[in-house]
């Protein structure tokens, strides 16, 4: 029972460490994914990424995918179901770091891009105004 809860506690630690929402300016925040995602940790980036941005008063949300390992329909489905969520509530998102495998993955489930800012790498997102 104490190895489980330990256990937990550690992979919590990692998804709060592996996805953080880094405030950069007053209103501009980063979000920098890193490694595999699965079912379990993309429920948790939508969420923690929904908290923070609405705790630290984020309203343009960069999501920087350059560091993530491997990209499949549910990591694509899951990054657009978090575009969606934001727009909702009111963040404004620019996407980053896109791998050519995303975006053929997205391609072929018809995902939508045309009201997503996308930028080749991350320096060119912090460039835009």
């Amino acid at each position: 029972m104490l190895a489980k809860k330990r256990l937990r506690s550690q992979q919590e630690l990692i998804n709060e460490l592996s996805a953080p929402v880094i405030k950069l300016q007053r209103h501009i925040g980063l979000l920098p994914v890193v490694g595999e995602i699965d079912t379990q940790r993309a429920k948790y980036i939508l969420e923690n990424t929904l908290n923070e941005c609405s705790k630290q008063g984020i309203t343009h949300l960069h999501i920087d995918l350059s560091e993530v390992n491997m990209i499949d329909t549910m990591v694509a489905m899951e990054i657009f179901r978090l575009i969606d969520a934001l727009k909702i509530v009111g963040v404004k998102t620019t996407l980053s770091g896109v791998r050519p495998e995303f975006a053929l993955t997205a391609v072929h489930l018809g995902l939508d891009f045309k009201n997503i800012q996308i930028t080749g790498n991350l320096s060119q997102a912090l460039q835009l105004k």
